[in-house]
Parts: structure tokens; C-alpha cells; sequence
């Protein structure tokens, strides 16, 4: 039997079960539960107060990662609460409820990260796609974002990185700097045809 419900800051209440402290819940439990002093809990009930409240602090968790950093996926989400200790039916709960109310994009994800490396590391559709991959970002979604980046705007991104590394060049043979410019472009996730496009407009000037 709730024996008493106090107040304990931040929204949350401390519940009394049989006069012996129980949990510290989420003050809107009240009202989701219809918790009153005086009320007889059954085993199942505490249940579901039990998993509720794994569910809301893993929620609770996922949400204060990614107001510090915007770089969470959905895999990287669920393994960081799988190292907090969280069960699977509360990371699941969680996780399906952050993907409902709008909290995990990855397709905002996949596109901050081509903007990012576009000014840092700016990089060809195979490496984004690639790198995508490993974090954990699935293939429609990936694809649905690559399709949107331009063609002539990957061609002059990797000019100007072609333009800026042949300076290293100089003092090499023709076909030594050609394989190299070839090697590091391909690295950097280039098609073939962009490879070649940019390859005969650095090399021939």
C-alpha cells in the first residue's frame, strides 16, 4: 500500500510503500499510474513503475547526449546505453520514443557530417559512404542523402584538393606524380571519371 508520496524537487516524487522508502519516480507518474496514499499496489504494477522508470531515465540519458553533441546515431545511442547499464526492453522503449517524437534523425546526422567534412576534410562519395557505413547509418538513408550532393560541386572540391597536393609534386618524375595524384584522390573516396577529369586539367597545366 502507498503509505506516502513527498515531493522531491525537479519534478520527481519519493513514494512510500508500507511506510519503507521505495523509489524516487517521475512526478507525472501520479497521474500516469493514478498513484494516491492509500492506493494498493500489486506485484504487477510496481512492475511497470519499474520499467516506466528505466524507460524515462534512459530517455533522459540519450536526450542529455545529444544536446551535448549533435553527432549521435541511432547505433552509437544504443551503445552508449548498453555501456550505461540499461536493460534491452528499457533501451528499446527509449530509443523507439526518442525516433517518434523527432530526437533521432539520422538522416539530419548524415547530412551534418558531408557539411562537416566539406569544410574540414572534404571527402568523394565513397569515403562518405564508407564512413557513413561505420556509423551505423543504413543504406537508404545514406544513399538518399549522397544522391543530393552535386556532381560538379564533388569535381571542383576534388580540383582544388588535386591543385593543392600536386605542389608536393614537383620535383617528381611525370608518371611518379601521376600515380601518386591518382593514389591520393582515390583515397579520398573520388570516382574514377572525377579522378580522371582532374588528373588532366592538374597535370597538363
Amino acid at each position: 500500500m502507498i503509505t506516502d508520496i513527498q515531493s522531491h524537487g525537479n519534478d520527481q516524487i519519493m513514494l512510500f510503500l508500507d511506510h519503507e522508502q521505495f523509489r524516487i519516480l517521475p512526478a507525472d507518474f501520479i497521474f500516469k499510474f493514478g498513484l494516491r496514499i492509500g492506493l494498493k499496489v500489486s506485484h504487477d504494477t510496481i512492475v511497470k513503475l519499474l520499467q516506466a522508470d528505466e524507460v524515462m531515465r534512459a530517455k533522459n540519458f540519450a536526450v542529455n547526449l545529444l544536446h551535448e553533441e549533435q553527432t549521435y546515431t541511432k547505433p552509437k545511442l544504443v551503445e552508449e546505453l548498453n555501456r550505461k547499464g540499461f536493460s534491452q526492453e528499457g533501451i528499446n522503449a527509449s530509443i523507439e520514443d526518442l525516433e517518434r517524437t523527432g530526437f533521432i534523425k539520422d538522416e539530419t546526422f548524415a547530412r551534418k557530417w558531408i557539411r562537416r567534412r566539406e569544410k574540414s576534410k572534404p571527402r568523394g562519395r565513397k569515403m562518405l559512404r564508407l564512413e557513413l557505413i561505420n556509423k551505423g547509418i543504413d543504406l537508404s538513408t545514406i544513399n538518399q542523402v549522397l544522391s543530393n550532393i552535386d556532381s560538379n560541386k564533388e569535381l571542383s572540391t576534388a580540383l582544388r584538393l588535386a591543385e593543392k597536393q600536386v605542389k608536393r609534386y614537383k620535383s617528381l618524375e611525370p608518371h611518379v606524380a601521376k600515380r601518386r595524384l591518382h593514389g591520393f584522390l582515390t583515397r579520398r573516396g573520388f570516382g574514377y571519371n572525377t579522378v580522371e577529369q582532374v588528373m588532366q586539367k592538374v597535370l597538363s597545366s
